[in-house]
């Protein structure tokens, strides 16, 4: 009975926030004029709503405002405001989960939360004499979140009357996503693990306390209890200046996104504080994700494509990234960005925002067949909340400079260029391979007895070419032997 209450709640609060954004993403798809007051007013109208309907589409909300391909700009805007921030649940209710996981092993100093979350609670706690912080479940969260999903997915084939079949792919995928996302947030022997990760990963970083995990279960998460003010406080600008903390913060998570295997992904001011020697303390890792070094090294190339307005270069590695729809016209996408970037031409990327580059990309993933691969959705997510962030605790602080200066600063954009020869370099050897394997058919008579060595040059000296890179990896030697091995079949035809 309940779930078929809560799904026509669902469905009378949510029903005229969609044909609403129905009716602007057929106008903007179509490049009619639409009136961007009344689509910021519906926005703000679509998250009144989400927040009505509680922690779970709460969420659904903060997973969806990194999602261009889904929603168009004045709705990213919105969404990105969303706050976790909600009363705290009874104690007497967090209590008996606590007794349930930890027995009488734990006491809790202090019956008010340090925060309260839309998934959990934090308190400040003793365990075996040592003083710590005590993460938990909020009361049957679990339970909550399972009904509205199941929800959820009871009202998706009602998309079908309203949006194309393409467009109901894309929500069927983005609502596997959330749902896996949330249960991995509120499973805390995850959070366990990605914690104790990046703890390992960052031990040589400098200036950096991260606590260290005590015990964890699937509903309660003790941690080293480690004092500190919040990042935006007046407290924290006076150990450290703000711009130089500003800077700090974004090189951290920054560092994180490009350099290790896993990050930060939730870099909002409540989860980053300083202690009083001017340490920064990272908190709450709840939201953290994995990235492998292919799509790292293809995240700086497409950066770099951005940069230089290379639109053939990002189109290839949108594909790489699979962000392009199996049908699309990958020549037709290409001339399109072409003249979508013309719209940022004579401008120079320092005096850009980043803003500007997220509205970009926006427009880019709204108005084109592309898509955003699941793998991209906490990277865009971490770079959008770290800017707001740095904004908040120095309002001159510039995304795109900074991130400029990091890239060269970490020798990253060099290694973009390296990255780039190397694919050129991998592309010459394999028509050179399929030059030497079908070498013996293009000739119809092969006279063994006339041949000589140097009738064979090119394709020893190309084979040569092949096993220095395999072994040493060295572009340069391997590009000089290629030309040599050039300049041999050159000579060959003249004669």
């Amino acid at each position: 009975m309940y779930v078929i209450r809560r799904l026509l709640q669902v469905f009378f609060t949510l029903a005229p926030r969609v044909i609403a954004y129905r009716e602007f993403r057929q106008r903007i798809l179509k490049n009619k004029p639409v009136n961007e007051k009344e689509m910021e007013e519906e926005a703000k109208k679509l998250v009144d709503a989400l927040i009505k309907l509680g922690p779970t589409f709460i969420k659904f909300g903060q997973i969806l405002s990194v999602r261009p391909d889904i929603m168009p700009d004045a709705y990213i805007r919105e969404l990105a405001r969303l706050q976790d921030d909600v009363p705290p649940a009874p104690f007497s209710d967090v209590k008996k989960i606590i007794e349930e996981e930890m027995g009488d092993e734990l006491k809790i100093l202090d019956e008010k939360p340090i925060s309260s979350a839309s998934l959990g609670q934090v308190y400040l706690g003793e365990y075996k004499g040592r003083l710590v912080a005590v993460k938990v479940n909020r009361p049957r969260i679990k339970e909550i979140v399972s009904e509205d999903i199941q929800v959820m997915r009871k009202l998706l084939p009602f998309l079908r009357l309203v949006f194309d079949e393409s467009f109901l792919e894309i929500i069927k995928v983005f609502m596997d996503e959330f749902s896996r996302r949330i249960f991995e947030e509120m499973d805390y022997v995850k959070e366990a693990f990605y914690l104790s990760k990046i703890k390992e990963e960052l031990s040589d970083y400098p200036s950096l306390r991260i606590p260290a995990v005590i015990k964890a279960t699937k509903r309660v998460l003790i941690m080293e209890y480690i004092r500190g003010y919040k990042v935006t406080s007046e407290e924290a600008k006076k150990i450290i200046d703000s711009k130089i903390l500003a800077y700090r913060v974004f090189r951290l998570f920054m560092y994180m996104l490009l350099s290790k295997e896993y990050f930060h992904a939730d870099p909002h001011p409540g989860n980053i504080a300083v202690d009083k020697e001017g340490n920064l303390i990272l908190y709450d890792f709840g939201m953290c994700g994995r990235i492998d070094e292919k799509t790292r090294s293809l995240l700086l190339r497409a950066y770099v494509a951005m940069v230089r307005m290379d639109a053939d270069s990002l189109v290839r590695v949108l594909d790489e990234l699979g962000a392009i729809q199996p049908f699309a016209d990958r020549v037709v996408l290409a001339k399109g960005l072409k003249l979508f970037m013309q719209s940022m031409q004579g401008i120079e990327i320092e005096e850009l925002e980043l803003q500007d580059f997220l509205k970009l990309a926006d427009q880019v993933f709204f108005k084109f067949p592309l898509r955003m691969p699941s793998k991209l959705v906490l990277p865009f997510r971490m770079i959008n909340v770290l800017d707001g962030t740095c904004r908040e605790i120095d309002s001159s602080f510039d995304f795109v400079k900074a991130s400029i200066s990091f890239l060269e600063e970490e020798g990253y954009t060099t290694k973009v260029v390296i990255e780039q020869a190397r694919e050129i370099l991998d592309n010459l050897w394999n028509r050179f391979r399929n030059f030497l394997l079908a070498y013996p058919q293009q000739r119809e008579i092969i006279q063994v007895k006339s041949s000589s060595v140097k009738d064979y040059l090119t394709q020893i000296t190309l084979i040569l070419a092949i096993i220095i890179y395999a072994f040493t990896k060295n572009i340069i030697i391997t590009f000089l032997i290629v030309i040599l091995a050039l300049t041999f079949y050159t000579t060959n035809n003249k004669k």
